[in-house]
């Protein structure tokens, strides 16, 4: 790095003029001799690649340059710059690019691809900077660091998320079809089965004989019992799969929802619905039904509101529900507690979606979960 102490110390020595006498000259320059082999030292400890270019020439560079682009730094001083770029073309952009925006500011860090030695093509972060205050004379430093695997790593990850994504998506379909398609044969086989029984039990009771009271009063508790036992089938067919979710759509199941919510745990549920059907996908609907869902589980479980207040509305093709409670509120680490099941479930159905979700709470005064889901407001067919 000698050429770098002289060409620094150079600088320095005809930024001081001739107001030095020749021994303030001479210790000047030992000063400033050893400054500029300690910032070559430093260069050198630098883990990027570093070049020094004037006129797109290379007038130094430190031993990072080996380890990123494979050339010994003795093998580029004084060759075109183009040698760490993949062809001609390429190097005149990035030139034009880069001198154009040092004239504008004093440093700038881009992305561009570069060539190592062996050919191969790498993805640089290059940062650039003006040595000196003008850029008349072309003189610039620049670092390259290679970010080719760590790109790499990154993309992988990205295409490993979006494939768990759509697994989860995958399992979310089939499970809402499972579901389904078991509710439909609870209803069918068990449904039935149950509705005849209990029309039998009725026919026995009134076949009895007079004055058989305590077989009248078993039958009778035998009609209880399937008649409970058909509106238990009936829940749990509601809960597999709400059958008006499908024959009625999104607003009335919301609807619906709220009121058995709110007949089940005494909690007050107040809802206004402003959307179409007919824009909401049947898969997308049974993803905000479900998220309306559990949000009324959390709320009933962990809220201790007395109130509920949920708006479901469709506005330039966003598709927004709002669930507002007055319970004691949550923390942000609450919410952001990954051994919150519910909310992370509630967070990964949005995101299917391309959804987002916003979670905020004031110490007793109440919670509120919002999600926005964009749509296509196309009417289906």
């Amino acid at each position: 790095m000698e050429k770098v102490a002289s060409m620094i110390l150079n600088e320095r020595l005809d930024a001081l003029g001739e107001s030095l006498d020749s021994i303030g000259q001479e210790a000047a320059r030992e000063h400033l001799l050893e400054l500029a082999a300690l910032e070559s030292s430093i260069l050198d400890a630098v883990p990027q690649a570093i070049v020094g270019l004037h006129k797109r020439r290379i007038i130094f560079a430190n031993n990072a340059i080996k380890e990123t682009f494979g050339w010994n730094r003795e093998e580029l001083i004084g060759k075109s710059v183009t040698l760490l770029y993949r062809n001609q073309e390429e190097s005149e952009e990035i030139a034009r690019y880069f001198y154009s925006t040092l004239k504008r500011q004093r440093t700038f860090v881009n992305e561009f691809y570069c060539r190592h030695k062996d050919g191969r093509d790498i993805l640089c972060r290059m940062r650039a900077a003006r040595i000196g205050d003008r850029l008349t004379e072309r003189r610039i430093v620049v670092t390259y660091e290679d970010i080719t695997e760590k790109r790499r790593a990154e993309e992988e990850l990205r295409r490993s998320h979006q494939q768990l994504r759509e697994l989860s998506a995958h399992l979310q379909s089939v499970r809402e079809k499972e579901c389904a398609r078991i509710a439909r044969e609870i209803h069918d086989e068990l449904g039935q089965s149950l509705t005849a029984l209990q029309m039998d039990v009725t026919w026995l009771g009134t076949q009895l004989p007079a004055g058989c009271s305590h077989l009248a009063e078993k039958t009778k508790r035998m009609e209880q019992l399937v008649q409970a036992t058909i509106e238990s089938v009936h829940r749990i067919i509601t809960e597999l799969r709400p059958i008006m979710l499908d024959d009625l759509g999104l607003a009335a199941a919301i609807e619906w929802q709220a009121a058995e919510f709110q007949n089940r745990s005494g909690i007050e549920c107040h809802v206004f619905v402003d959307c179409r059907d007919d824009y909401i996908q049947k898969d997308l609907a049974s993803a905000v039904f479900r998220i309306f869902q559990e949000t009324l589980t959390n709320v009933a479980r962990h809220s201790r509101a007395t109130a509920v207040w949920a708006r479901l509305t469709q506005e330039k093709g966003v598709l927004n529900l709002q669930v507002t409670d007055n319970g004691k509120g949550i923390t942000r680490k609450q919410a952001e507690d990954p051994r919150s099941f519910g909310i992370v479930g509630i967070r990964e159905r949005v995101s299917l979606w391309n959804g987002c979700m916003r979670i905020t709470g004031s110490k007793n005064k109440g919670t509120t979960v919002s999600i926005q889901i964009p749509i296509c407001e196309e009417a289906r067919e």
